[in-house]
């Protein structure tokens, strides 16, 4: 089981981290589709020319960055919390995509790279926030 400490640090990772994708949307350099820099208008770009990212992936992406590190900041039992929550709505997030690929003829192999990121990131949060504990 990982110790409180452990809990804590990897929910202030994944904080910085989300905060990191949702800062990276506003580099141009590293986006297609968006000229410049305009924070009020927050249409969808092409994020490294891989993934597409729109305002409610920003906002999806920046409340989980908050709320990880308010758990981080709280309790190991908040921040458990929040690896659970946020690990099992990514874990959802790429079974739905992973699904409807399917279901739409997306070409199998770039189907699941390209949902990959959310299956990686869900299953670290969900063995984390699990680990060592029976689930009821």
């Amino acid at each position: 089981m990982p110790s409180d400490r452990t809990l804590r640090w990897s929910a202030l990772g994944f904080a910085v981290f989300f905060a990191l994708v949702v800062a990276l949307g506003y580099i141009p350099r590293f986006n297609q589709g968006m000229s410049h820099v305009d924070m009020s208008h927050m249409g969808e770009h092409s994020m490294f020319g891989l993934y597409m990212i729109g305002a409610a992936d920003d906002v999806t992406h920046g409340l989980t960055a908050v709320l990880l590190l308010v758990g981080a900041l709280t309790s190991a039992r908040a921040a458990r919390l929040g690896l659970a929550a946020f690990g099992w709505y990514y874990a959802t997030d790429a079974a739905i995509y992973l699904v409807t690929g399917f279901i739409q003829h997306r070409a199998f192999v770039s189907n699941i790279l390209l949902n990959l990121p959310h299956v990686v990131i869900s299953a670290v949060m969900l063995a984390l926030a699990y680990r060592g504990r029976s689930v009821p």
